[in-house]
């Protein structure tokens, strides 16, 4: 039925992050072992370098969306709004994208603060 399905779907998103959290607790453990909470913040550091590119990845759907509320308001042909409902599909992607990005980069900055205050 319906909740076997949704639970299926929840297993297999959680498959995906198997890798990638793998990967972040390796840099913080190996940046720990390293240069102890100087290495954590330092690779905190290297991660956020990618925010700009993380921004600007998150900031195409609303602009597709806006593009095809624009479209439709002004009363443009339907072959405009079908070419602004695409474009806003893949912003719907690119801002998921985003998301996990800016994510894994604010992972590693949460150690080291509390580290300050002991």
């Amino acid at each position: 039925g319906a909740a076997t399905n949704i639970i299926y779907g929840l297993a297999l998103g959680y498959k995906s992050v198997i890798i990638p959290v793998f990967l972040l607790a390796f840099v913080v453990y190996f940046s720990f072992t390293l240069l102890d909470m100087y290495g954590v913040a330092l690779s905190a550091l290297g991660m956020l370098g990618t925010l700009a590119t993380c921004l600007s990845i998150d900031v195409y759907g609303p602009v597709c969306d806006n593009a095809g509320g624009i479209a439709e308001m002004s009363g443009l042909p339907e072959e405009v709004r079908e070419k602004t409902d695409a474009l806003d599909a893949a912003g719907n992607t690119t801002a998921a994208i985003g998301k996990g990005f800016a994510i894994g980069s604010a992972f590693p900055l949460w150690p080291p603060p509390f580290r300050g205050l002991l």
